[in-house]
Formats: C-alpha cells, sequence, structure tokens
C-alpha cells in the first residue's frame, strides 16, 4: 500500500478512536505485531512506552486513555514516503487527575503494513506533560512557555 491518502486515513481513524476513548478502534488499525513507542525521558513521571505485541499494546492505551483524554485533534502536515510516514499533529490533552488541560503538538514516525500501522514512535514534550499532571493550574505557566 502506498497510496498516501489512504495511508494517512489510517492514521486518522485511529487518532479519531483516541479521541473517542475506543482502545478497540485503535487496535484495529495497527497490527497485531506492532510496535509502539512514545519517547519520553525515563526519570520524568511520564515515562516512554514501549509495546511490541497486541496485549501489550492494548494494556499501553488503555492506560493511556485512562490517563490522558485527546480532544480537536488534526494533522498540521505530513510527509508520506511509500510505506512510511511522518505526521506532524495538533490536540488539546487533558489530564483526567488534574483536569489540567491545553493545546499541544506532536510528530509522529509511522511505518505500514498491508494497510495497518506496523510501527509508531511518537516524540512529545515531556516537560509539558509533567505540567498537566501537576496538581496547579497549568494556564498560565502554559501560556508562559509559549
Amino acid at each position: 500500500m502506498h497510496d498516501r491518502e489512504l495511508l494517512l486515513q489510517v492514521v486518522r481513524d485511529a487518532y479519531a478512536a483516541r479521541v473517542r476513548g475506543d482502545v478497540d478502534g485503535v487496535l484495529s488499525c495497527f497490527t497485531h505485531d506492532a510496535l509502539f513507542r512514545l519517547n519520553a525521558a525515563p526519570h520524568n513521571h511520564v515515562t516512554a512506552v514501549h509495546a511490541i505485541d497486541g496485549g501489550e499494546l492494548r494494556r499501553a492505551l488503555a492506560q493511556l486513555i485512562e490517563n490522558y483524554e485527546f480532544r480537536d485533534y488534526e494533522v498540521v502536515d505530513s510527509v508520506v514516503e511509500g510505506d512510511k510516514a511522518a505526521v506532524r499533529s495538533m490536540f488539546t490533552v487533558c489530564a483526567r487527575k488534574t483536569g489540567n488541560a491545553a493545546k499541544t503538538e506532536v510528530l509522529d514516525l509511522i511505518e505500514f503494513r498491508e494497510g495497518r500501522i506496523c510501527s509508531f514512535a511518537q516524540f512529545f514534550d515531556t516537560a509539558f506533560a509533567n505540567h498537566l499532571m501537576a496538581a496547579q493550574d497549568t494556564s498560565e505557566s502554559l501560556q508562559a512557555m509559549a
């Protein structure tokens, strides 16, 4: 599968399911043996997630959905070459524990096999995530960081 729009639709479908909090919907966009990584500094309380099979991926996604709500997902820019894509997107993320929410930007490096995601690596700002998980209101401090 090399059609740019079809590959990007898989990404949009995965994020739409993520916004809905639908673990099964997200999983349907991945191969059964997909590699899933969230690249974060290990010393932060927002730790890196590394899942390499369906069971691990289900647990990782369920934990992420339990801790963070996503809203307003949009692809800002993307590059697709063959079965690989780099997708820059923005969305509002809310830490369910604190209720703190703010808009953020992430970069996803994605590989596809037979029309599904077989490798997904997301790069995000761990300092931002730590601010969201703080017990205080972060709206002012997040604006100051911008």
